[in-house]
């Protein structure tokens, strides 16, 4: 009974990191849209807003379930920091120079990080496929940078993509926490916590800002706002959060490759873009990185003649095998 409740927690956690997944991929998109003409600031700081609106109204029930534990609110913090402040912030200025498959292509580079920064931060290991697949990663982003070209989409895809590099970056490190503390706080409070602190963050920002604000703005431009704010930043990262809490951090990291692929398609069926046809090369050189580092060799199987094998060890593993039977008897 036990273990078929578990599994179906694990099912419904995959169920919700795939709906998490879609939900980015379409987010950068929406970004292109809502930063257009809100312009980076104001657009993180309204889907903040409306974010928080939503889930202060949960903000007492949540906060007593928790249980604090002491020394935990600079792990809180930082977690806070890193995503949604330092990523957004790299983010929403990263659009502004990148096109939204390019960026996505660049988030390729998350799990690889991750595992490096869990083989050195948290003593995880790591193996020589990991080793290869990051190099070869890392060489298909660099190749698809500097193969970019300023056009409509991208004005300066070197630096929007160095941007985005950054917002990686801030993202693995809030990965490693989130998979700490998600142990003991529920999925709900760590989001909440995350909006609440973006909202601080973000709201000064807009007022110091020295860019003219647009009140003149499309539907679309509003519909993208509601889709960060609840869609992306309410639903996305409290799925987010619960995966961390069910699944293995290296199991979250895998589906997260999915990214990528997602923000080419939603970037080609509503933006209309399309990569140069050596950065597709670049691009594919970036997936078979990230796959090959996430993938396990076979193991090769032994086949031994039963002549080869001796009477003394066949007595022997015939008595391993007898002592084992015993004890699970003895269970």
């Amino acid at each position: 009974m036990i273990r078929q409740t578990q599994n179906k927690t694990q099912q419904l956690a995959l169920v919700g990191l795939i709906i998490a997944i879609m939900l980015w991929s379409a987010s950068f998109v929406a970004m292109k849209y809502a930063i257009a003409e809100f312009g980076p600031i104001l657009t993180v700081c309204l889907r903040m807003l409306l974010a928080a609106g939503v889930l202060l109204f949960f903000l007492r029930p949540i906060a007593r379930k928790q249980q604090y534990q002491k020394g935990d609110w600079w792990l809180l913090g930082l977690l806070a920091l890193c995503e949604p402040c330092l990523y957004f912030l790299f983010e929403s200025y990263a659009l502004t120079y990148t096109s939204a498959s390019e960026a996505g292509m660049v988030t390729a580079l998350q799990p690889l990080l991750v595992a490096v920064a869990a083989f050195y931060l948290l003593k995880e290991q790591i193996n020589s496929r990991t080793i290869v697949g990051c190099l070869l990663a890392v060489i298909g982003v660099i190749w698809l940078t500097a193969s970019g070209e300023s056009n409509e989409h991208a004005a300066n895809p070197l630096l929007g993509n160095l941007l985005e590099f950054g917002a990686i970056v801030a993202a693995t490190i809030y990965c490693l926490l989130a998979r700490k503390l998600s142990q003991r706080y529920s999925p709900i409070f760590l989001t909440l916590l995350q909006t609440i602190a973006g909202t601080v963050f973000f709201l000064p920002m807009v007022f110091l800002q020295t860019e003219t604000v647009n009140f003149n703005v499309s539907s679309e431009a509003i519909f993208a706002i509601l889709f960060l704010a609840f869609g992306v930043n309410i639903l996305a990262f409290t799925c987010y959060n619960f995966a961390f809490k069910v699944m293995p951090a290296n199991q979250v990291g895998s589906l997260m490759n999915l990214l990528p692929l997602g923000t080419l398609f939603f970037g080609w069926l509503l933006l209309g873009e399309s990569l140069q046809p050596i950065q597709y090369l670049a691009a594919g050189l970036v997936l078979v990185g990230v796959i090959w580092s996430q993938t396990r060799p076979r193991h090769k199987v032994v086949f031994v003649e039963q002549d080869l094998i001796t009477p003394s060890l066949r007595q022997r593993a015939s008595d391993t095998i007898k002592r084992g039977l015993r004890l699970v008897k003895a269970g």
